[in-house]
């Protein structure tokens, strides 16, 4: 599959995210990239609820794109989905599944029948003379895939891969790119936290793997449910109050319907930022020697005017939207005279579908 174009979703209850492209070498080079609401009770927390809804929907936002592709990868995030690192002794590949499933069974109180298991070999060592290795482990409800095999057949389409975006994200994150035209090395310990519409995902990158990865149950829509209540309109109509009015680095503004929304977006902003606060001394905590060097921040609630100062402030890291990255092609969509400075715009909320489409050797 590697060359072949693939087309990426990335499914939300709010938005789905769809790209056309394809992996050359380390690069992804990026055809189309477009957003289709999802439709209402199609979707929630990884699991598609209305299959033969949504791909109706995803097809005719394909139609009307003249997206024509038929190898499907798909990347979720979920409440549901459980990631682990475990250290076990190194044994014959044919093994591996069993003792693997061995060990997470004496940790997760649940029925592994019901769930399928990823695993992959992030390091080898050596422990009193004894090989070991640090997996990486991701176990998934089984009735979420099922669901979304079943939207691939019904889309009448070949499954490429089903991925996370925490995995997604990290495949992006390869020594020497450039991130925003600046100079991105993988001995840094990086922050790459994904500001998402019901959540935010939370994933500390080094050396090419995901050491560390949770989801907090807040997000951008927490921010529009509250403005909406506050002014009695509608949860869309709260959004563009959100985009239009927020600046995070001001103290008031001019007028005090703005000054109000400022307020409930801080205030909800504050909340987030206390989890995350949490979650990166609990990772630093956790190991000496464990560091974070950097934020990168990205998804649809990156775009709140002042969010990277004000995270800045309270964390004390350097905070970074990202706007570019050098291993993402995007030349084919300027040559369709898109604007490009529109592309820098919203190329974040893109990203877990751009880095799905990496497949490793």
């Amino acid at each position: 599959m590697f060359n072949s174009k693939v087309l990426s979703l990335d499914i939300g209850s709010k938005n789905t995210k769809i790209v056309l492209g394809t992996q050359h070498r380390k690069n992804v080079i990026i055809e189309k990239a477009i957003t289709m609401i999802t439709p209402i009770g199609c979707y929630n927390d990884g699991n598609i609820l209305d299959v033969t809804k949504l791909k109706d929907e995803i097809l005719e936002n394909l139609q009307a794109e003249n997206i024509r592709c038929k190898n499907i990868i798909i990347t979720t995030q979920s409440t549901t989905v459980i990631t682990r690192d475990i250290d076990i002794p190194v044994a014959k590949k044919e093994d591996m599944d069993s003792i693997i499933k061995f060990q997470m069974e004496r940790y997760l109180p649940i029925k592994f029948d019901d769930y399928i298991m990823q695993y992959k070999i992030l390091e080898e060592f050596e422990d009193e003379n004894i090989k070991q290795a640090k997996f990486a482990i991701v176990v998934y409800p089984k009735i979420m895939v099922d669901g979304y095999y079943k939207l691939i057949k019904e889309l009448k389409s070949n499954a490429i891969a089903l991925d996370i975006s925490s995995n997604s994200i990290n495949k992006l994150f390869i020594n020497n790119i450039q991130v925003n035209d600046e100079n991105f090395s993988s001995d840094d310990t990086v922050a790459v936290i994904d500001l998402g519409h019901d959540f935010t995902n939370v994933n500390i990158i080094s050396d090419g793997n995901v050491l560390f990865t949770r989801i907090i149950n807040y997000g951008g829509s927490h921010i529009d449910v509250d403005i909406a209540k506050q002014l009695s309109i509608s949860e869309e109509e709260a959004e563009d109050q959100k985009f239009k009015n927020c600046n995070l680095e001001r103290e008031s503004l001019s007028d005090m319907q703005s000054s109000m929304v400022n307020d409930i977006a801080k205030a909800q902003v504050k909340n987030w930022i206390r989890e995350i606060e949490k979650l990166l001394n609990y990772y630093k905590n956790k190991k000496q020697g464990n560091k974070i060097d950097k934020i990168y921040i990205y998804g649809g609630s990156s775009n709140l005017k002042g969010i990277e100062m004000f995270m800045k402030d309270v964390v004390n890291l350097p905070v970074t939207q990202i706007h570019s990255l050098s291993n993402v092609n995007c030349s084919k969509i300027n040559a369709a005279n898109v604007d490009s400075s529109r592309i820098d715009e919203e190329l974040s909320k893109y990203l877990n579908a751009i880095g799905a489409i990496i497949r490793l050797r």
